[in-house]
């Protein structure tokens, strides 16, 4: 294998270790801004934000969806969350929802 050949998969194998990570898909907070509560249905929510993370049933029986996203930067040096959680009514309407978007800048390297 000639030296520039080991030079590039040196390279390719350093950029594929920092690389960034991410799951879930971006919240857009303009898609949530038109989530109208007492509106908005359960088939809208999911034709906006696709499927969601999780379906559970609160003590009401009224059914509670999650979608959740997540990025964590190259060398685990930062992370974003988000997490829109929404509570349908009985007519599968939204009743309230909430998210909350949460920035942890990571470990400060060179200290």
């Amino acid at each position: 294998m000639s030296k520039v050949a080991k030079f590039f998969l040196a390279l390719v194998s350093v950029c594929l270790m920092t690389a960034c990570a991410s799951s879930g898909t971006k919240i857009d907070q303009s898609q949530v801004n038109q989530i109208v509560t007492g509106t908005t249905t359960k088939n809208q929510m999911i034709d906006t934000f696709g499927s969601p993370l999780s379906q559970t049933f609160n003590s009401d029986g009224k059914l509670v969806m999650t979608w959740f996203y997540v990025f964590v930067g190259p060398f685990g040096t930062g992370m974003k969350q988000q997490n829109l959680t929404v509570l349908f009514d009985q007519s599968e309407k939204v009743e309230k929802f909430s998210l909350t978007d949460s920035q942890n800048n990571g470990p400060r390297l060179g200290y």
